[in-house]
């Protein structure tokens, strides 16, 4: 048996939708299990190299993990992913790995069990709510399995669809930053006026995306997150600032340190020079999608 599955970039938060809002991006990876290859793991592209190679990385963990939850053991594999999507960059590669895993952990048990039909598989909500248990993130394994903009509340999950003017940037510098040290400087307690300030802000957010894309330099600002994991690294503060006296919609994409914005034809994304790369992948309808069984 031979399953390739292709799973897209997401960028959760979107400015005042601290650990809710995510939109989806046509940037993805592409991860396989053969079951009749060679045993082990590879890796191409982003994380070739320095993801571990012994069966202890998310996508491997959570297929096993998926073969328990069906009282199978997973048979020796060969697993394989070209990987798109940097680490570490707050651009959802966890995610991505967590979901890929659920749905090819969920194949290899349909073929396990005689009879047997996971809706895991098939039924991109289960796919995510399963995969955002494992990693801990739905924020980011929402758009990972619905695509699109999907907002997050507590165990529920809504996707709907962004507008079709929307022209994503993303903007990667070579410094990393883990989410755990963005979420350790964050407050603990913030002042009433700024929760009003980011609800307000977030239902602004969804009509923009959604529906008027001009109001986006305006929706995307927010008191909760984005200055603390913007003084964590300066030289992404300087761009953010240069972007926003641009007039050109900018967020923190997740927890950092790359940056989304949304160019139009009267605001084109400038580059920002040494150190950084430029992506325009699109925004992505779909979620993951098996391309190849």
């Amino acid at each position: 048996m031979k399953v390739t599955v292709r799973v897209p970039a997401t960028v959760a938060n979107l400015g005042s939708g601290f650990d809710c809002f995510g939109l989806a991006l046509d940037l993805c990876n592409e991860v396989t299990i053969d079951t009749d290859g060679e045993p082990g793991v590879t890796w191409e592209g982003e994380g070739a190299g320095e993801l571990p190679t012994d069966g202890s990385d998310l996508v491997s963990t959570t297929v096993a993990h998926v073969g328990s939850f069906h009282d199978i053991t997973v048979p020796p594999l060969r697993l394989s992913s070209v990987n798109r999507i940097p680490l570490q960059r707050g651009l959802g590669s966890s995610s991505a790995a967590a979901v890929a895993g659920v749905v090819l952990g969920s194949r290899l048990s349909d073929l396990s069990i005689e009879g047997h039909n996971s809706p895991l598989q098939h039924d991109p909500y289960s796919v995510f709510a399963l995969a955002a248990e494992i990693e801990g993130h739905p924020d980011n394994a929402a758009p990972a399995a619905l695509g699109g903009l999907t907002v997050v509340a507590g165990g529920d999950v809504v996707r709907m669809e962004p507008h079709p003017a929307l022209r994503p940037v993303v903007l990667i510098p070579e410094v990393r930053l883990s989410t755990a040290t963005a979420r350790q400087a964050l407050p603990e307690r913030v002042p009433r006026d700024d929760a009003v300030y980011n609800v307000a802000h977030g239902a602004l957010t969804v009509y923009a995306l959604t529906q008027d894309p001009d109001l986006l330099q305006v929706a995307l600002q927010d008191r909760l997150h984005q200055e603390a994991r913007l003084d964590l690294v300066p030289l992404v503060r300087t761009v953010f600032q240069d972007l926003r006296g641009r007039g050109i919609p900018v967020c923190v994409a997740g927890s950092g340190p790359s940056l989304l914005a949304f160019e139009s034809d009267l605001r084109p994304v400038p580059h920002p020079g040494e150190g950084w790369t430029v992506l325009r992948p699109g925004v992505r309808s779909k979620g993951f999608e098996v391309i190849s069984d």
